[in-house]
């Protein structure tokens, strides 16, 4: 018999799905390493541990926390892949364990998670954020990269982040802040720079920041503010620049800011505020610089901003604050959620003052009242009153310049309350000082009538009366003389010295 054979076209049909099956086993062996699920990691000796919430199954975690153990991790390693195993997770966050355990930001990782919305790194070691390193992470909302001792950040670190909201920078060593870092960032609304080292701001750093609201500052070495440093912020509301360096603020320095709202400015170096320096914030309600070194403040400093009714002057070197200074905000100062702090400077008791009283009759403001009925002078008592002033103190009674009764239920009420309850709006870092003892000559204001007030004459220089108007007594003198002239020839020749000193103190009635 013939030997039967195998038709060619059954051969190929064999050998072809042989070479297939080859190569799926190929396609399985070369898969296998990079599908490592990053949620369940055994090797014991892997230098990225990583905790998943939700579940670890396979692209089925949603926040993850990764540790960085051994000695650092490189750029190349194998690893970063094996974050495809779990594309959908929404919170990210690296938090290393070892000093230069992580130098650079894990680019790689946040291409393969298009879900991403959080992402944070704390505690390593990166030097520098290099340009576009976060270039097109269209998910992610909020990004905050503390503690990680970044000294640089360059032109277009932060690239094209369309949905970012919230990016916080706290605790590194960032020394100046370049043009064009922050670019395209269209829905940014929050900017944390607290706790750097930052002392240089280039004009224009802000510029593209046209949804911001929030800026901090604060905890840094900036000594100089120019308005050009806040160009684009026309919708900024709260800047925090606290624990600075500032020494002298320059007319029109914040009038880029138009939509301002708070303005923190504490422990600092200030002792010049300039006329106009806070021109253009026609929507300030609050404004603090306590802990500064004010001696003076300029007239009409308050007029750029009438709609503050929150003010904190505390513990500068103020002696005088007047009925002038206080006029332009006076009426704001009478709401209920106002409120005004001069403790802590060198003010003596005297009619200057003398405001205080009815301000604290009108005020509705539990805080205003506590304020004022706290506020403590220096007074050398004449000692014929030395009796009358031991019985005010010792009884607090006798006119409206002291508590009724229901106020103070009232006022029991807040004393305990904590520092917090002052500025109910804001988490304050900064805890105020005990208050020291009260000095020999220091009297409470309130418990001193106001006619018993001294007024002090003030020998003032020619470039006071620039800024400053003469008294009732002294305008009234000069339109006596005037009218006097007009019926004695004999007074005719100091017609035209008195119309001089009326023109210089700008009366022309």
């Amino acid at each position: 018999m013939r030997a039967r054979t195998v038709p060619a076209a059954l051969l190929l049909l064999l050998l072809a799905i042989d070479t297939l099956h080859a190569n799926r086993r190929k396609q399985k062996e070369k898969y296998v390493p990079t599908t490592i699920n990053i949620c369940d990691i055994s090797d014991r000796d892997s230098k990225v541990h990583c905790y998943c919430e939700h579940s670890q199954e396979i692209n089925e975690a949603l926040k993850t926390e990764c540790w960085v153990f051994n000695g650092g991790i490189q750029k190349s390693d194998p690893l970063w892949t094996s974050f495809s195993s779990q594309s959908n997770i929404e919170t990210l966050a690296f938090n290393v364990r070892a000093d230069g355990g992580l130098s650079f930001v894990p680019s790689k990782v946040l291409r393969y998670l298009r879900r991403l919305k959080n992402f944070s790194i704390k505690h390593s070691s990166i030097p520098k954020i290099e340009t576009h390193t976060f270039m097109n992470l269209t998910s992610v909302q909020e990004m905050t990269l503390t503690k990680n001792q970044i000294v640089v950040l360059n032109k277009h670190s932060f690239y094209n982040l369309p949905n970012l909201t919230v990016l916080t920078l706290d605790e590194n060593k960032i020394k100046e802040l370049v043009t064009e870092t922050f670019y395209e960032l269209p829905v940014l609304q929050k900017l944390y720079l607290t706790n750097n080292s930052i002392s240089v701001i280039q004009d224009g750093a802000f510029r593209h920041l046209v949804n911001l609201a929030e800026l901090e500052l604060d905890r840094n070495s900036i000594s100089t503010l120019k308005k050009e440093c806040f160009d684009g912020l026309a919708n900024l509301k709260r800047l925090d620049i606290r624990k600075n360096k500032l020494a002298v603020l320059d007319s029109f320095t914040f009038t880029e800011l138009w939509n301002l709202q708070e303005l923190l400015l504490d422990f600092n170096e200030i002792y010049i505020l300039a006329q106009r320096t806070f021109d253009g914030l026609s929507l300030l309600r609050k404004l603090s610089l306590s802990h500064n070194k004010l001696v003076t403040l300029a007239g009409g400093l308050f007029e750029g901003v009438r709609g503050l009714s929150a003010l904190d002057l505390r513990h500068n070197k103020l002696q005088r604050f007047t009925m002038d200074n206080l006029r332009p905000i006076y009426d704001n100062l009478k709401n209920q959620n106002s409120y005004i702090y001069l403790d802590g400077n060198e003010f003596n008791c005297d009619c200057h003052l003398a405001w205080m009283h009815k301000l604290r009759h009108e005020a509705k403001s539990v805080k205003v009242r506590t304020s004022l009925e706290n506020f403590v002078c220096k007074f050398i008592v004449n000692p014929s009153l030395s009796a009358h002033f031991a019985y005010l103190e010792t009884n607090a009674i006798g006119s409206n310049n002291f508590l009724e009764s229901d106020d103070k239920s009232r006022i029991k009420d807040y004393a305990d309350e904590p520092e917090e309850f002052f500025h109910e709006e804001i988490d304050d870092t900064y805890v105020d000082e005990p208050k020291s003892v009260r000095g020999e000559n220091e009297r409470t204001l309130l418990q001193i009538p106001v006619e018993l007030l001294p007024c002090p004459q003030d020998v003032k220089s020619v470039t006071d009366r620039t800024y400053t108007y003469p008294s009732q007594n002294e305008a009234k003198d000069y339109r006596n003389l005037i009218h006097a002239s007009a019926a004695s020839p004999l007074l005719l020749n100091f017609v035209p010295w008195a119309l001089l000193l009326l023109i210089l103190f700008g009366y022309g009635n």
